[in-house]
């Protein structure tokens, strides 16, 4: 081997190092693929551990944006290094294998285990060294190694180079050759890599909490021989990369190591666990399953693709978690996308794979509906104090204590633990309650009442006092105005023409099209303030004007219609129909979703009342968005998409759904079917 790796460096002529490849697939594997800071540190990190390191070091600057802060003349440009003491690499092996760019690595060495620990390695393609080219124009590699022959008296010999993206993009055809380091040529008494990125793009780096997340969740890694610690060069904090913390119903777990795949007459293994976490999670760390191949993420879903319609499907994409270990996935069959941020479910053990998934969906939607729906509703009477709140104003009348507890139940079925947090949700749906539980028995009072020839008055107020007509009356109502509005929405799609002004105003008056459980008990005067607050703080910020509101602007179009419910912010990019989203849009609402983050972190009082943000595209078509916004759309599970007509179909049976629920509050068998029909 050795006599082949120091005939590939003789051939490099005059330069000590050479990289062979086509410059447009540098552009196209790097920079396209991975573009987040996040990604780029689990490539390093994984080469690392490739290399039988046993400790690795990572160095940058948290909650940051990189490339975007202002900063002092003297002072220094921000630096994200990464450190190990693996086995390391000499000159010929950088030329032979590290600057051998979309290789098989496996095929390359003759194995798929690490060379010393004997480890089952997780690269493969050979281009995740390229990773770091989608957030940085500048690589800096410095190594020492790499076989005990290499060491000598003077220490291990150090291979120092500096890769840059526009010389390497200059031209094309010809060979590149990275530039030798100032180390280069001298001697160092350890093994080990360092590898520096320097002059970013604009990207920002999360907090510590969240990169904590974020990073925890790209590994499935368990072993003694091998730690990761992070640290804040801008500060003190540090954390050590570790398994993600997931508080779950434990008796919604299923243990797949008894559960194989089946393929054609054989089975395949598989370990990990899948489960109901204890509360909905919208982090994108956090929820879904995550899949793993040799210690490595390489997919995450929410529902394994699963069709609708199947018991638990409302709650199980908000609650479901898991950590699935496939290492079949990435073994003599290579089914991991080039990105490793998918697999391809199109292939035959990708499809049995995805069966093998909905089936375990239907399993734990069964056990899970009714564990959440339990656990919901008594976090409800704990947090209400409903039964205290009953004993106190109907201390003798248990019949009307029960109905209202039967119309809580009711209120409460489709809430999720997320909804709880809002304390005047939570009274609203007391004081609904309190209005609909006496109607089953408002026929008969007034019965006894007509059968008196001269009822007392008071008699009279204080039945339609604790009965609320009027209440009931406004929520048949709010069903009315559902259906005018979803005919609104039917009619503006069937109408093509539509521009975004319509769009974002029915949207924004009627938030529930884009969540169907939402219910104007939701809805408060708190989203004007945060709204103005954030317009305001972004103009000082940036010394431009952000609209968040399509109603009352009519000068111009809004930059994006701002939502909230139970804790949520919510971004939505609406887009006229049969639009086309270009990655110009896509990028600057990624951006808007980043900065809502920073606005709320700097402002955490009006931050801890919204823990969680996401953005949705409201867009027909997304072909003409590029590799890397592509990729970000499926990867971040705070951003999604859909389309009008998704929407509207998706409106239409939770429409149907609200009916039957108001009119089953209401005792009145008739109207439900009435309801169903409509």
């Amino acid at each position: 081997m050795y006599t082949d790796v120091h005939a590939a460096t003789q051939e490099c002529g005059d330069h000590k190092y050479t990289m062979r490849i086509s410059r447009l697939a540098i552009d196209k594997l790097g920079i396209r693929l991975y573009d987040r800071v996040s990604a780029v540190l689990a490539e390093l990190i994984a080469n690392s551990y490739d290399a039988d390191a046993t400790e690795v070091e990572v160095s940058l600057p948290w909650g940051v944006t990189l490339a975007g802060t202002v900063r002092a003349a003297d002072e220094p440009a921000y630096e994200i290094v990464v450190s190990d003491n693996g086995h390391g690499m000499t000159t010929d092996e950088i030329n032979a294998h590290y600057l051998m760019v979309g290789s098989d690595r496996r095929i390359r060495t003759g194995s798929d285990l690490s060379r010393e620990r004997r480890r089952p390695v997780m690269g493969r393609k050979g281009i995740g060294k390229l990773a770091a080219f989608g957030i940085c124009s500048t690589i800096e590699v410095i190594t020492a190694g790499s076989h005990p022959d290499d060491h000598t008296t003077l220490g291990w010999p150090v291979s120092h180079l500096v890769m840059d993206l526009g010389e390497m993009l200059s031209d094309t055809e010809r060979d590149y050759y990275p530039q030798p380091g100032a180390l280069d040529g001298s001697f160092m008494s350890k093994r080990g890599t360092t590898v520096i990125l320097r002059n970013f793009f604009r990207k920002r780096v999360n907090s510590g909490t969240e990169l904590s997340r974020q990073l925890a969740s790209r590994f499935g890694i368990e072993r003694s021989d091998w730690r990761v610690e992070v640290r804040n060069c801008i500060g003190q904090e540090s954390f050590t990369l570790s398994d993600l913390p997931i508080d779950v119903m434990e008796d919604t777990r299923i243990d797949l190591s008894r559960v194989p795949v089946r393929f054609g007459h054989k089975f395949l293994p598989v370990s990990g666990w899948i489960a109901y976490s204890k509360q909905p999670y919208r982090d994108e760390a956090m929820a879904g399953v995550r899949i793993y191949a040799r210690g490595k993420i390489v997919a995450q879903t929410r529902d394994f693709g699963i069709p609708a319609g199947f018991t638990g499907e409302f709650k199980l994409r908000s609650y479901l978690v898991g950590a699935v270990h496939v290492d079949w996935l990435d073994d003599e069959e290579d089914l991991v996308r080039s990105d490793r941020q998918d697999i391809m479910w199109n292939s035959p053990r990708g499809e049995a794979l995805a069966q093998w998934g909905q089936a375990l969906i239907k399993e734990i939607g069964r056990v899970g509906e009714k564990s959440i729906r339990r656990r919901v509703w008594e976090e409800f009477v704990e947090r209400s104090r409903i039964r205290e709140t009953l004993e106190a104003i109907a201390p003798g009348d248990r019949q009307f204590r029960d109905s209202v507890i039967e119309a809580a139940r009711i209120l409460v079925t489709h809430k999720d633990r997320a909804s709880l947090d809002d304390p005047a949700h939570i009274e609203n749906m007391v004081r609904l309650a309190l209005s609909l539980g006496p109607q089953r028995s408002l026929l008969e009072t007034l019965r006894e009442i007509a059968e008196d020839v001269e009822p007392e008055m008071d008699v009279v107020v204080a039945l339609f006092e604790r009965a609320r007509v009027a209440e009931v009356y406004s929520l048949g109502q709010i069903a009315s105005e559902r259906v005018a509005v979803v005919k609104r929405l039917s009619a503006l799609i069937d109408d093509r023409r539509s521009l975004e002004r319509p769009f974002q105003e029915l949207i924004e008056r009627a938030p529930w099209l884009l969540a169907p459980e939402w219910t104007p008990l939701g809805m408060n005067e708190s989203l004007k303030r945060v709204r103005a607050s954030f317009e305001r703080w972004y103009a000082q910020k940036f010394g431009t004007t952000l609209l968040t509101s399509a109603i009352g602007s009519e000068r111009r179009e809004p930059d994006f219609v701002l939502l909230h419910d139970s804790g949520e912010l919510w971004i939505v990019e609406i887009k006229r129909m049969d639009y086309h989203l270009t990655d110009e849009e896509y990028n600057r609402a990624v951006n808007y979703l980043y900065e809502l983050d920073r606005f709320l972190e700097e402002n955490p009082r009006i931050g801890t009342q919204f823990p969680r943000r996401r953005l949705t595209f409201i867009v027909d078509h997304i072909d003409r968005l590029g590799p890397a916004a592509l990729s970000s759309l499926m990867s971040d599970q705070r951003v999604d998409r859909r389309t009008w007509r998704e929407l509207l179909d998706a409106t239409l049976r939770a429409h149907r759904d609200f009916l039957d629920r108001v009119y089953s509050m209401r005792g009145s068998d008739e109207d439900s079917g009435t309801a169903r029909a409509g």
